[in-house]
Formats: C-alpha cells, sequence, structure tokens
C-alpha cells in the first residue's frame, strides 16, 4: 500500500455495519452500490450551509437563478470570445438544471433543492440535462453518439492503449460509440464506483461467494487502493467511527 491515509480495522467494520442493510453480515455489491449512492446524497446535502454562505446574498435561505449564476458570469469578464461562448453555453446549461431541480417551480432552490443542482448524479433529471449537454458538446459529427475520438476529443491515431482499453470499457453494448444510456453511467459516477467496488470484492472475497463479510474486509485494511481508502474514511468520518 502506498503512503496515504490508512483505515482503522474498527473504522472497516463500523463501514460493513452500514452497508450491511438487512444484517446478515454479509454485504453484497448490489448493497455496497446502494449504500455509495446514499452517502453521496447524504455529503452533497452536508455541503449546502456552505453553498448558501456564498451565495444567498439576500440571506433567504435558498438560491435564486441569479444568485447561482452570479459566478458563473463573473468569469466570462476577463475572457476572449471564445471563453465568453463557453460562459453562455454553461448558463444555458445551468438554467435547465435549476428548472428541473426546482420540484416547486418557485423559482428558487430550497436548501432541500439544491443537492440535485449541485450534485447532478443524484437526482435523474438533473442528470439527464447534463448528460445531453455533454453528448452535445463532443458530438462532432452530429450523430447523437460519441466515437472514442470525440469522446477523448483527439484524433484517434492519437488516443493511448489505456485509453481504447477504457473506451472498450466504456461501451457496453460493444458497437463502437457511447450513446446517451452509456454516457449517462459514466456522468452518474456509477461506473467508477462499480469499478473500485469491485477491486474492494475482488481483494477481499477470499471465499468467492460474491459478499464480503466484516472479517473479510478487516482482513484487506492495509491492501484497499487509494481511491477506495478515500472514499471510506469520507463515510467514516461522517459516521464519526
Amino acid at each position: 500500500m502506498d503512503d496515504g491515509p490508512s483505515l482503522t480495522p474498527q473504522q472497516l467494520r463500523g463501514i460493513h455495519g452500514h452497508i450491511d442493510k438487512d444484517k446478515d453480515g454479509k454485504a453484497s455489491m448490489m448493497e455496497a452500490l446502494n449504500y455509495a449512492t446514499e452517502m453521496i446524497k447524504i455529503l452533497a446535502s452536508k455541503e449546502v450551509p456552505h453553498h448558501l454562505e456564498g451565495m444567498d446574498a439576500n440571506k433567504d435561505g435558498k438560491l435564486s437563478l441569479d444568485e447561482l449564476l452570479s459566478e458563473t458570469r463573473q468569469s466570462s469578464e476577463y475572457g476572449d470570445e471564445e471563453r465568453e461562448e463557453v460562459v453562455k453555453l454553461a448558463i444555458e446549461v445551468e438554467k435547465a438544471q435549476f428548472k428541473v431541480a426546482d420540484a416547486d417551480q418557485d423559482g428558487f432552490l430550497s436548501a432541500e433543492e439544491l443537492p440535485s443542482f449541485l450534485t447532478p448524479e443524484i437526482h435523474d433529471g438533473v442528470l439527464e440535462v447534463t448528460v445531453k449537454h455533454t453528448l452535445a458538446t463532443k458530438d462532432k459529427d452530429g450523430d447523437n453518439q460519441l466515437s472514442p475520438a470525440e469522446w477523448f476529443e483527439q484524433d484517434l491515431e492519437d488516443l493511448s492503449d489505456q485509453e481504447k482499453e477504457d473506451f472498450k470499457k466504456m461501451d457496453e453494448d460493444g458497437n463502437g460509440f457511447l450513446n446517451l444510456e452509456e454516457v449517462k453511467v459514466l456522468e452518474s459516477g456509477l461506473a467508477h464506483r462499480k469499478e473500485w467496488m469491485q477491486n474492494v470484492f475482488d481483494i477481499a472475497d477470499k471465499d468467492q461467494d460474491m459478499h464480503l463479510s466484516a472479517d473479510e474486509l478487516e482482513e484487506v485494511t492495509e491492501m484497499i487502493d487509494l481511491d477506495a481508502r478515500l472514499h471510506f474514511m469520507e463515510w467514516a468520518a461522517h459516521h464519526e467511527l
């Protein structure tokens, strides 16, 4: 293991207890992924006071579209025409995201609605807006799908072997392109969560029953890679483990 942050066996056992929702002593991959999604929502909600403090100009406990767009608009003030066009497009996307996140359609994002705007992967509608923007931005030939060159935004001959291999993993139907649903999986972070969680299972699931016991997880404390450790440590901090 590298010199990154470390987890104690007690923290890992505590995390296992939160993942194991049915309390059968075994954590499945589905339980682990569901818990990871749950934690994204919880941690996004914890960031709301920080964002309100910085953007809520009239201190009414909610954000208007103008308040949310103020920083984006400021970023174009000292840019060139190309920068201005990028910002203009970003504003249009944020307007669409705001409209979807504003569940009660009152023209403001409350503390309950704000996480969906700030963290699109926790709200299907906001995620859809985000994914369509990504697809439209990268889709140079207008065929509603992305080639490897379009996804990585460089010539095909310049792609590394690793990038080509990564693209094959993203391309779930194997047709050589990424469609809307495949990009959605990537933008949601689900593919990444599956990857690092699978690494944990590959290391820890000694009896190959496709579940992790607390003992199995504790035994690999020193072998979990940095990506998984950082996520686990964030969860442990939230639960004060």
